[in-house]
């Protein structure tokens, strides 16, 4: 920028030009946020609906359980390869080579919480518990937990209610869907459908409000 142009621009205008360029900044992370809640809640939708469907003909095989085992594998894999190139061009976009290392352990920190809410809820709720009432409940608290930090650590104030809303209406949802006495296929079809929207139109919430 030359010295004419320099003298041109006003301070009150560079000011302005610069609190709108970090509006555009808090834009692109929100939008981007919502788009990885979108991608994972295919990958949601689609664990306990794959679950569902897989079990009843691969018990009748004698590698059939450690399919079941692995069944869960390529859906999250998928999500985490789409959603780590999502938050690269972010990166990228913001003049930043790569993710920071504190960003890359959060992300493994929440996988990590993930099991270990898990087994608390598996203690808690004993062997009367389905899996997927034990999944329905840890993704919903885990929702909860994740708009909780996000908000404290990046002040991302678009993030904390529509999360804590969609973690609670994950958990209560879940909840209903095992009084309400249906089969393990009902269950699993039930909390695939009900996880898988909360995470969409979360996901559209946030980048729409972003």
């Amino acid at each position: 920028m030359t010295k004419d142009m320099t003298e041109d621009f006003p301070a009150n205008e560079a000011a302005q030009a610069l609190s709108e360029i970090g509006g555009y900044d808090e834009t692109l992370t929100a939008r981007t946020f919502g788009l990885n809640l979108m991608v994972f809640a295919l990958a949601i939708a689609a664990i306990p609906i794959s679950y569902t469907a897989a079990d009843p003909w691969l018990t009748d095989y004698d590698t059939g359980s450690l399919a079941l085992a692995v069944l869960w594998l390529p859906w999250i894999a998928g999500a985490v390869i789409i959603t780590a190139t999502l938050w690269t061009t972010h990166s990228i976009t913001r003049g930043q080579e790569q993710q920071s290392l504190s960003e890359r352990a959060l992300g493994i920190g929440f996988t990590v919480l993930f099991f270990v809410i898990a087994a608390v809820v598996s203690i808690t709720l004993g062997s009367d518990a389905t899996i997927y009432t034990i999944m329905g409940i840890t993704g919903g608290i885990l929702t909860a937990i994740i708009g909780v930090v996000f908000y404290f650590v990046y002040n991302s104030r678009w993030v904390l209610t529509p999360m804590i809303v969609a973690g609670t209406a994950i958990v209560l949802a879940s909840i209903a869907i095992r009084l309400g006495d249906l089969s393990l296929t009902g269950e699993g079809f039930a909390l695939g459908l009900v996880q898988g929207c909360a995470y969409f139109v979360t996901g559209w919430i946030i980048t729409y409000r972003g």
